[in-house]
């Protein structure tokens, strides 16, 4: 089972970036609980403690593709050493405001500035579509990146919870932003993975049109093109032109779905913390919401194993379908126990869901704005944060934990939807068929022959 893991972490430099990215993404299963715990211990409200944990998605949700798209022109490197430490004390900032305590309003400013560090989990993936062999080793790399950041989400709440409750409440912020200040920089300095720059890899790529939801996309080659063949740059004076939301249709419709199932994963938060206050046994949200996570992990282990037929866009029609009838049983729970075991079934699909939705961008963006491409799903997820969150405040403090499930299973609901009436056109759609040069070193790694990509 765990062969076609140990192979691709067998990569030059895969393991490192892997590892001091994890360590990077640990704020990742601690941000959105401890934000929304920091507000609600040192104010009362769970609705403020919503609309600042809804501020910090939104302001990924307008930051991270901006970010991503410096990261795609000039480098990872070169944008982040700056984002990462403008983030930092942002973080720092929002925990100064909060313990002060601060008006409301300084709360909602600060928070969006949280997001300047970019999406965290774009960039080791941008690195892996850099460095794999073929389009197997690609779907094993998604999903070990995938589940492996449910284990963040296995020990981040559940830290979290504990930290605030029993020590400060101030106390998860702070190592969300240490993790993020140490395991980011050591990432930013292991260059010899980091893909290049657009403006330094221009001209590199040959772009070609293929059927590829359904077809072929092979990724590897070393065809560089002449200088005289290469395409000379545009200049656009619309300012949509040649944005990717514009040109990649199907790209609007993926990061929609992905906003279903980010309102669902904040209102499921909300929801089980004040399930947990409601029995009197707040402390125990985090370890529910980790087992929520753990199957999860599990689900994507599993996924990342084997190969897989069928088209992407089919077994992401499964994938939103298993987790939103999943999340519709959560208001059936009577206790947290039976909660949690309606948590792990349901969890079994959800790092599989995003690894398929990540391999739908990686067939329909082209390498040079990889980055910016995943970015948007991301933007999609956390905007569907934003809106979960916020909903389900009101929703817990006009009617409790029940009326906050129901916005996680109108969020299911609302993903089923949307995926049954686009997944033909999604089915249909075309990719690209790109020649991607490497460093030598890298064009050698892998040992097996190009493959193909179906979505």
């Amino acid at each position: 089972m765990f062969a076609r893991y140990r192979e691709i972490l067998a990569l030059p430099g895969a393991a490192a970036f892997f590892w001091w990215g994890l360590v990077a993404r640990m704020q990742m299963g601690m941000t959105g609980l401890s934000t929304f715990l920091l507000i609600q211990i040192e104010y009362g409200s769970y609705a403020l403690a919503g609309a600042v944990l809804g501020a910090v998605s939104i302001g990924n949700a307008i930051l991270a593709p901006q970010v991503s798209r410096l990261i795609d022109e000039f480098g990872q490197s070169r944008v982040l050493r700056v984002g990462f430490a403008l983030s930092v004390t942002a973080r720092i900032g929002l925990v100064v405001a909060a313990v002060t305590p601060a008006p409301s309003w300084v709360l909602l400013t600060v928070a969006p500035l949280v997001s300047l560090s970019g999406s965290q989990s774009t960039l080791t993936r941008a690195r892996w579509t850099h460095i794999v062999p073929n389009k197997h080793s690609l779907n094993t790399a998604f999903s070990l990146e995938s589940s492996l950041e449910e284990v963040l989400f296995i020990a981040g709440p559940a830290l979290a919870t504990v930290l605030a409750t029993t020590v400060a409440s101030w106390l998860p912020s702070m190592v969300a932003a240490l993790t993020l200040l140490v395991g980011g920089y050591v990432f930013l300095s292991l260059r010899s993975t980091e893909p290049p720059a657009r403006r330094a890899d221009a001209g590199t790529v040959a772009l070609t049109m293929a059927p590829v939801i359904d077809g072929s996309l092979p990724r590897v080659g070393l065809i560089p093109q002449s200088a005289s063949a290469r395409p000379r740059p545009r200049r656009y004076r619309n300012p949509l032109r040649g944005h990717l939301l514009v040109t990649t249709p199907a790209l609007v419709i993926t990061t929609i779905v992905f906003a279903t199932q980010g309102a669902l994963f904040a209102s499921v938060d909300a929801s089980t913390v004040a399930l947990a206050e409601q029995m009197g046994h707040k402390s125990w949200a985090g370890p529910v919401l980790a087992v929520f996570a753990l199957g999860s992990l599990v689900g994507g282990l599993l996924y990342g194993s084997r190969m897989w037929a069928g088209s992407l866009a089919s077994r992401l029609l499964w994938g939103v379908a298993g987790s939103g009838v999943g999340a519709a049983t959560f208001a059936f729970a009577p206790d947290l126990v039976v909660l949690g075991a309606f948590m792990f079934a349901t969890g079994l699909v959800i790092a599989p869901t995003m690894a398929i939705g990540d391999g739908v961008v990686h067939a329909l963006v082209p390498r040079s704005r990889m980055t910016e491409g995943m970015a948007w799903t991301r933007v999609g997820l956390d905007l569907g944060v934003a809106a979960g969150a916020y909903l389900a405040g009101v929703m817990v403090e006009r009617g409790g934990p029940s009326q906050g499930f129901a916005v996680t299973s109108a969020a299911g609901l609302a993903g089923i939807v949307i995926m049954a009436a686009s997944w033909r056109y999604l089915r249909g759609k075309r990719a690209y068929d790109e020649a991607v040069t490497r460093e030598p070193a890298l064009a050698g790694a892998g040992s097996h022959p190009a493959g193909t990509m179906s979505a």
